[in-house]
């Protein structure tokens, strides 16, 4: 379990907010036994993060065109969108990584 200020803040964020949004829980699939496809998983990750830039776009055309004026919402929403595509390419760069050590080992 990690220790230090960095777990403390993570809790107090998830304690406030629940679940984050844009992340949905991983259906399961097969006998029960908690089967789940990683590749489902990616998709899923990768469907959130593109919903959240939907979502950025949309309401920052709002704003230009004027049938919003709360640039808050705008700011907010445009930085969890960048904050969870920052996610996902550091999720992308560690699996790279994982995947260049596998191919490193040898037989």
């Amino acid at each position: 379990m990690p220790e230090g200020d960095d777990y403390m803040a993570f809790d107090a964020i998830t304690s406030i907010s629940g679940t984050p949004q844009g992340i949905r829980p991983v259906k399961t699939t097969g006998s029960g036994q908690g089967d789940v496809s990683f590749k489902d998983m990616l998709l899923d990750a990768i469907n959130g993060v593109n919903q959240l830039q939907r979502e950025s776009d949309a309401i920052t055309e709002d704003f230009i065109a004027g049938r919003t004026d709360s640039i808050h919402d705008v700011m907010i929403a445009g930085t969890k969108a960048s904050l969870a595509l920052d996610f996902m390419i550091e999720v992308r760069n560690k699996i790279m990584d994982a995947y260049q050590e596998i191919m490193r080992m040898q037989v």
